[in-house]
């Protein structure tokens, strides 16, 4: 095959796979934190995927908070004393 027909010539090849190679050690460095790096919280991750997802985690959201409210509900009650 020649230039023409799609082949890149030995020396075009050797650059592109030498930059693909730097790209995927920058790419492995970037998602390993340092070691004098703190990690984050962690905080919900919310992307603008489709509709029917964001209503799930929506009513999931709700979902807890609810049963917070109700074990925050029965620990107050369980603490006073019987009216009778």
């Amino acid at each position: 095959m020649t230039e023409h027909d799609g082949e890149l010539p030995a020396a075009d090849r050797e650059a592109a796979d030498e930059q693909a190679a730097e790209q995927q050690a920058a790419e492995q460095q970037a998602a390993e934190p340092r070691k004098d790096q703190r990690t984050k919280a962690h905080e919900p991750y919310v992307s603008g995927g489709a509709e029917s997802t964001r209503e799930m985690r929506e009513m999931s959201r709700r979902r807890r908070e609810a049963e917070e409210k109700l074990q925050q509900h029965l620990l107050e009650a369980k603490e006073k004393p019987a009216e009778d």
